[in-house]
């Protein structure tokens, strides 16, 4: 080959290579300046804009994962959850160790109620980083509300121990060994679960929710004392709690004293007056002290409040059983009146 050919053709190396490298970089930035201006937009909390701008940037260069991920976030904001689940499978197609795109397929699942799904996405998360603290606290939180409580504890102890320090994770985990006492009837949980509440509240001395369920706990135990005492603790951190007023009303009325649950129960009502369960314990005190009339009243206002009210599934059989049951004992009242009055 003469040299002359020599030289053309690597001319025409040189301009091919030329027009690659220029449309490569040329491609690279039209990307970086749709998808950047997406970012902007976004931020600007403008999701029509920043759909727009993700769009384009996609068009560009469909093989990066980032103009993908966030317009599922955009999605997910506007609560179109088709369109965000997706975008983020076509982000983990092209990027399936991205943490952040199966976190918030989880979320997305989250909010649309689909535990088994979001379960799946946080697992695929822990598979590539075991230790990811928040990931195991999700995971935690759903299989406490699927009732699945052994393995609820197991994520949620070991959320604790990474951070034993964080009350939030300490007081799911203390709430996973509360609602495993009460599904296996198992006191030695009831007690770890007192344990962990009180690590909470040193942690967090107003953590009214944790010196709430101290005062339940201690309710089950038949500990009424220290009942009174955590619902005092309550109402120094809240003045207005019915709640903390209503359970220590019960607490007195387990105590033989009628008097002082009384009084507990018209605060609570002063502060809630259709807090329904109050009025169900406060007509059963009435009655206790023979005041038949006022306790159906009260005992009736407690039935008109439950109309409204929407138990979980789990529970609404037995709530209706207490509903069937109170109109029985309301009929039995009233006929004691009736026969007093003759």
């Amino acid at each position: 080959m003469s040299n002359s050919i020599m030289y053309i053709v690597a001319f025409l190396i040189l301009i091919v290579a030329g027009f690659f490298f220029s449309y490569f970089f040329s491609k690279k930035r039209r990307y970086e300046i749709e998808y950047n201006k997406g970012i902007e937009v976004y931020h600007e909390e403008d999701f029509e804009g920043a759909i727009l701008f993700f769009q384009k940037a996609i068009k560009v260069n469909p093989e990066k994962p980032d103009a993908f991920y966030n317009l599922g976030l955009v999605y997910m904001d506007l609560q179109k959850y088709g369109d965000s689940k997706k975008n983020f499978l076509n982000a983990i197609k092209l990027s399936p160790n991205d943490l952040d795109s199966y976190y918030n397929l989880g979320l997305l699942f989250l909010k649309m109620n689909k535990y088994d799904d979001a379960l799946k996405q946080f697992s695929n998360i822990l598979n590539l980083k075991p230790n990811d603290v928040e990931t195991l606290y999700l995971s935690g939180c759903i299989l406490k509300e699927q009732n699945k409580l052994d393995s609820a504890v197991k994520f949620l102890k070991k959320t604790a121990e990474l951070s034993p320090d964080n009350s939030d994770y300490l007081f799911m985990l203390a709430e996973a060994y509360d609602k495993r006492s009460l599904a296996e009837q198992n006191p030695e949980d009831l007690d770890k679960a007192m344990e962990i509440y009180k690590k909470v509240v040193k942690i967090n001395s107003e953590h009214e929710e944790a010196i709430y369920q101290l005062a339940i706990c201690s309710a089950k135990k038949g500990l009424w004392e220290d009942c009174v005492c955590y619902c005092k603790a309550v109402l120094e951190v809240d003045d207005k709690s019915a709640r903390a007023y209503n359970q220590m009303g019960l607490a007195m009325y387990c105590s033989g004293n009628y008097d002082e649950a009384l009084l507990m129960y018209q605060k609570a009502l002063e502060i809630d007056p259709d807090y329904a369960e109050t009025y169900n314990n406060y007509g059963f005190v009435l009655e206790k002290q023979g005041d038949f009339e006022e306790a159906v009243k009260i005992l009736k206002k407690y039935l008109k409040l439950c109309r409204n009210f929407k138990p979980t599934d789990e529970k609404e059989e037995t709530f209706k059983m207490k509903l069937q049951a109170i109109k029985e004992h309301i009929k039995q009242l009233e006929e004691s009146i009736k026969n007093k009055n003759q």
